[in-house]
């Protein structure tokens, strides 16, 4: 998996990271024209993902039911989440003042993949988990579905749920 190669860089190499997780948002949720590479920023608008260009150009995603929820406002979101085909999800965050989101063009500050798996806690009750993994510093974390710390605006306004 590219996440787990990424990786193994240098913490001086987050612009290269960056790239990286850039054209992997590019493989697995396309741009309709252009590439993530190139974003400037995001925003949603009537509940669909748009990506505005340095030049002044802007697209949405090939398959806009891709885009799935966001934190934060419409026009300035703190995270958005995207699904990807095989139903795991790939999550966007942003912070104007983070360490690689400061020399970002449009502040993205890290991007995490989900991988699902399953943990027998308790041999008569399997509990589902979930695993992110961050490109650019490699950490994985764990969170139960039904414990989760992560929540999110649907983008129809409601709490989004994580239904493996």
């Amino acid at each position: 998996m590219a996440a787990l190669n990424c990786a193994n860089l240098s913490p001086e190499n987050g612009t290269q990271k960056l790239d990286i997780a850039k054209r992997y948002l590019d493989e697995h949720c396309p741009l309709d024209n252009g590439s993530h590479t190139e974003v400037a920023h995001y925003v949603v608008y009537f509940n669909h993902l748009l990506a505005f260009f340095t030049d002044g150009r802007h697209c949405g995603l090939q398959a806009p039911k891709q885009f799935v929820a966001l934190c934060g406002h419409r026009d300035d979101p703190s995270a958005l989440l995207l699904k990807k085909a095989d139903g795991l999800h790939i999550e966007i965050a942003f912070n104007r003042c983070g360490e690689t989101g400061k020399n970002d063009a449009a502040h993205i500050d890290d991007i995490q993949v989900e991988t699902a798996l399953s943990t027998l806690e308790n041999k008569a009750e399997p509990q589902l988990k979930r695993l992110w993994m961050s490109f650019l510093t490699g950490v994985q974390h764990t969170l139960c579905d039904t414990n989760s710390d992560k929540s999110f605006t649907g983008k129809n306004g409601d709490d989004y749920q994580f239904n493996l």
